[in-house]
């Protein structure tokens, strides 16, 4: 799939500004993107200003957005996150991108959105029923339909090996984790 638009001027909405989020803002602003999110809280203000990004409510940023990136933790809330009732809110044209978990986009509501003209195109690397993906998506010539290696080099893997290692000798030795995911904050 080509994207076949330009993207200068258009507006980035991207759910979920943590590190993920923030690598995929760094991009989008050399494509002078106009960026907004949508988060649990609101970044620093020193994040805000390095992207220009400005934080909005869920329903602003799906009727803003021409192109949604997700890139959200996934918790049972996120279940579905975009479904029929949200796709209905967007842009006609908008363009969805998945790189977090599959089963935060309802995936026959993607698709009556793509049927629809609601949603020009979208680019998965997750898909709702992995390892399955759906034969729809597979025949649809406007998804770009990717496997989830963003992790997939040798580097990455003694990155995250290290990391590991070092979460655990913390947790052994003072009792705290280095990282630890908000959900799980107060249970360590």
């Amino acid at each position: 799939m080509s994207l076949g638009r330009d993207p200068e001027g258009k507006v980035l909405g991207i759910l979920g500004m943590g590190s993920i989020g923030q690598a995929i803002a760094k991009r989008a602003v050399a494509f002078d993107m106009s960026i907004i999110y949508h988060n649990r809280h609101p970044v620093a203000p020193e994040i805000e200003t390095k992207f220009n990004a400005k934080f909005v409510t869920l329903d602003e940023l799906l009727a803003s957005s021409d192109v949604i990136s997700l890139s959200v933790a996934y918790t049972p809330e996120a279940y579905h996150m975009l479904g029929k009732d949200e796709f209905a809110k967007m842009k006609k044209g908008v363009t969805i991108v998945n790189t977090a978990r599959g089963q935060m986009i309802d995936e026959e509501a993607l698709i009556e959105a793509l049927d629809s003209g609601k949603v020009w195109g979208a680019g998965l690397d997750v898909f709702e029923g992995e390892p399955e993906v759906n034969p729809k998506l597979l025949k649809d010539e406007r998804v770009f339909l990717a496997p989830h290696l963003g992790a997939g080099t040798i580097d990455t893997y003694l990155k995250m090996e290290k990391a590991a290692f070092h979460n655990i000798e913390s947790a052994l030795t003072n009792g705290v984790l280095i990282s630890i995911i908000p959900e799980q904050k107060g249970k360590f």
